[in-house]
């Protein structure tokens, strides 16, 4: 899965971490054509792992800047980390390449892109106005 320009949030925290997942992504598209079994579950497990850690970051700066939305935005990465789970257990359990790239792409790169694009535009959106606020504070 290719980074874009268009995923950036301005956020170079965030947007660094994004970069990181878009890479694990596509080094689990890699593992389903090349390596499978025990290389794979590996790096499904670490970007689970990472995305969680990720996870975290993105709620604590919406929780100290007061974002609106946290609920939702906390709801989502749930459902995508119990989606993850399961896309694990059938991606190793399934010998058919095709269709493990075609669940790769359904569960992570379609809620990924729909979620940077989306979600997390807003979020970043309101976390600068955020800090816009008190930094304007501070001068004061």
């Amino acid at each position: 899965m290719l980074w874009n320009e268009k995923y950036e949030t301005g956020n170079r925290e965030v947007d660094d971490e994004h970069r990181e997942i878009f890479d694990l992504v596509q080094k689990v598209i890699d593992a389903t054509f090349k390596d499978r079994g025990e290389k794979m579950e590996t790096i499904i497990d670490f970007l689970a792992n990472y995305t969680i850690q990720h996870f975290n970051n993105e709620e604590r700066l919406m929780e100290e800047s007061g974002y609106p939305h946290t609920g939702e935005h906390k709801r989502q990465h749930a459902e995508f980390l119990e989606e993850v789970v399961k896309l694990k257990k059938k991606v190793l359990a399934e010998a058919d390449r095709t269709a493990n790239n075609v669940l790769i792409n359904k569960v992570i790169v379609n809620w990924l892109t729909k979620h940077v694009l989306g979600s997390d535009m807003m979020m970043a959106a309101h976390y600068r106005k955020w800090g816009d606020l008190e930094a304007a504070k501070a001068k004061s």
